[in-house]
């Protein structure tokens, strides 16, 4: 670690941060762990500052951690007593309209590249709040509002470069074996600098945030996923995105944050109209606006700083028997201004709902993701909002077994609770060799795909 400054001031570069530089506290605040102090934060500007970084911590033997977003929701992108390599500067995007893809440096933040994008009124799927890290996000599967009519965000790469165990950049093409690692097990093999994405035309969406009476939150629970399985039955339009939340709003509110992505938006508020027979409506936000404004106005309801963690568990269905826990829990939702439960969703119209080969990403059958988010904002609030969350995540996991999926989502699972052999099936041992081959003394081990 003495070496630090002498490296840096030979790459002026690389800024270096350590815990007593003034912008120390600045740069180490990341979504959760608030007191987490790594030993110092190397901020390269460049592909070429990457290699050179990840040369000189290798060399060095000096642990480190990869950080853009920093909302891994268990403290994976900083660590104390490692280097931090922040990403955040290689923010670049290059737009090539012919391909109708994207080259998007592997530090952006969702809502800078949306925001890029829609001057030229394009739209690449993305999740919901706008300071994740886009590509940490997609290499691991990717849900959000877009993904019924595109595919998850890890479908939507095909190409990318990473900086390997090495320091040498690789360039990542369609049809190599690493592309398809990266897919699904992300930043295992190296450092993904730049990824190329899928493109999509797209301007304005009909969007916003549907609130339900909830002076009866369990019945509107049952009401809405009673209505809602019957729409799935008979099959939704894929320009229709859905997220079902509970907000803390100032008391627990069913809310469904709804787009439409058409420019069709007579037969958009076709649909906004049965939504929102689904349960009586207190608040309705819906109307014309961009992707941009609409992720601005979704992260209102998230943090940008706190502490928890998260609990999950992905479901074929919101069954009864499953409304019925949710509606239990939430009704009794700890008192806290962060606290939030939602449900994300691969529904069966998505380009991603089959086998692909190219991926690594297996849970490709219709399916929920719980996403049980035990923040809060008040240190005294913490232990009985994890023991809520964790009583809440076992009370799901004893509804009915051939309802649950064989693995959760791996972005939202702490280390222990990682199962490889189940998130990954059939392909773990084509990772555990492509592992080998590249990164074989385990130099990326902070990544999350735990090989």
């Amino acid at each position: 670690m003495d070496t630090l400054p002498s490296f840096a001031s030979q790459n002026p570069s690389t800024e270096l941060i350590i815990p007593s530089s003034p912008s120390y506290n600045t740069h180490r605040t990341i979504f959760v762990s608030p007191s987490v102090r790594p030993s110092a934060i190397l901020r390269p500007s460049s592909i070429l500052d990457v290699s050179k970084c990840v040369s000189f911590l290798t060399s060095h033997n000096i642990p480190f951690t990869i950080r853009v977003g920093g909302h891994d929701m268990h403290g994976r992108s900083m660590n104390n007593d490692s280097v931090t390599l922040d990403l955040r500067r290689l923010n670049n995007i290059i737009i090539e309209k012919e391909s109708m893809t994207a080259k998007v440096g592997g530090g952006i933040l969702a809502s800078d590249l949306i925001e890029e994008l829609q001057k030229e009124d394009l739209i690449t799927p993305c999740g919901t709040v706008d300071a994740v890290g886009y590509v940490g996000w997609a290499m691991y599967g990717g849900y959000g509002l877009y993904s019924s009519l595109f595919g998850l965000g890890v479908d939507q790469i095909v190409g990318a470069k990473i900086v390997d165990a090495r320091g040498e950049v690789v360039e990542v093409k369609a049809g190599d074996e690493l592309l398809k690692g990266i897919r699904g097990a992300g930043g295992a093999f190296g450092v993904v600098v730049e990824a190329t994405v899928r493109v999509y035309e797209m301007s304005q969406i009909l969007a916003g945030a549907i609130m339900f009476q909830s002076s009866d939150l369990p019945t509107a629970i049952h009401e809405y996923n009673k209505g809602y399985r019957a729409l799935v039955d008979e099959g939704l339009p894929p320009c229709l995105g859905l997220m079902q939340a509970v907000v803390p709003l100032p008391s627990p509110t069913l809310a469904v944050f709804f787009s439409w992505n058409s420019s069709d938006h007579i037969e958009g508020q076709e649909w906004l109209d049965k939504i929102s027979s689904l349960a009586p409506v207190m608040v309705n936000t819906v109307g014309p606006i961009t992707p941009l404004a609409f992720m601005a106005e979704v992260s209102k309801f998230v943090p940008k700083s706190t502490q928890g963690r998260m609990y999950t568990i992905s479901l074929r269905e919101i069954t009864d028997e499953v409304a019925a826990v949710i509606a239990d829990f939430t009704a009794r939702i700890p008192s806290d201004p962060h606290l939030l439960f939602d449900i994300h969703q691969l529904r069966k119209e998505s380009p991603s709902a089959h086998p692909n080969a190219d991926s690594v990403f297996i849970a490709r059958e219709p399916h929920y993701v719980v996403e049980i988010c035990t923040i809060v904002a008040n240190d005294e609030n913490l232990e009985d909002a994890l023991t809520w969350g964790r009583e809440f995540q076992d009370a799901l996991k004893k509804t009915e077994a051939a309802n649950i999926l064989p693995a959760s989502y791996l972005s939202f699972l702490p280390r222990e609770e990682i199962e490889p052999e189940k998130i990954f099936g059939s392909n773990l041992q084509f990772l555990k060799e492509l592992k080998w081959k590249v990164d074989g003394g385990n130099v990326f081990k902070a990544a999350i795909s735990y090989l």
